[in-house]
């Protein structure tokens, strides 16, 4: 796929640029049209989006739908959002391996929105792979963390996120830079070292391909 690639792993806002042109998203005095001109905008070159308002649906048009089977839906940022409740909870997953959702090369942009319960253990939020293929994005006890799939972990200065508030949280690459943003202030950067594709279905939750959620990974995605 040319350009910048979006992917949402959860129902997100996003800031991203494509072909050049840079994209903002509105605040609360953008007028509807602006807004709706923004929308429209994002929509070129999205890969996936999941709201999670009950069901693992993808709105992008491009029907990568997740199984969701034995999760449950609490309140979300917007509407609901899907809950992971620590050890042996499920995954959110594809049942298979989509070569749209490898986002090891190129320009790409990955966004959600997440309220911890506690922060005390590893919970990845989206992941296609892990070790020698793929990428992933998500917490590593006090830190975020990402992998393309060689990464890194960036510490936030604030120390780690405040449970009972959602966080927005974006994974972008541009170029040979990796980002990672946090209620829209970077938390770190590193030149981008990525990797190959990864066989494994893309999916939501755990600590690892197919795997559940680690004791106390316990925190709500929208």
């Amino acid at each position: 796929m040319n350009g910048r690639r979006r992917l949402w792993p959860l129902a997100a806002l996003l800031v991203a640029s494509c072909g050049g042109s840079s994209l903002t998203m509105p605040d609360a005095s953008t007028t509807d049209a602006a807004s709706a001109d923004v929308a429209t905008a994002l929509k070129v070159g999205l890969a996936g989006a999941w709201s999670f308002d009950g069901d693992g649906a993808d709105h992008s048009g491009n029907k990568l739908d997740l199984g969701v089977t034995g999760l449950h839906f609490g309140a979300g940022k917007f509407g609901k959002g899907i809950q992971f409740a620590g050890e042996r909870t499920p995954i959110a997953q594809r049942p298979v391996a989509d070569a749209s959702l490898d986002l090891t090369s190129g320009d790409f942009t990955v966004s959600f929105w997440i309220d911890f319960t506690m922060t005390a253990s590893a919970q990845f939020v989206a992941l296609k792979g892990y070790g020698s293929a793929g990428w992933f994005v998500g917490w590593a006890q006090t830190a975020w963390a990402y992998g393309l799939p060689k990464g890194g972990t960036f510490v936030p200065p604030g120390g780690s996120p405040t449970p009972g508030t959602f966080h927005h949280v974006v994974l972008q690459r541009a170029v040979d830079m990796i980002q990672i943003f946090v209620d829209g202030t970077s938390v770190g950067t590193a030149t981008a070292v990525a990797g190959g594709p990864s066989t494994d279905p893309f999916q939501v939750g755990g600590y690892a391909p197919g795997g559940v959620t680690v004791a106390t990974g316990q925190s709500v995605v929208d």
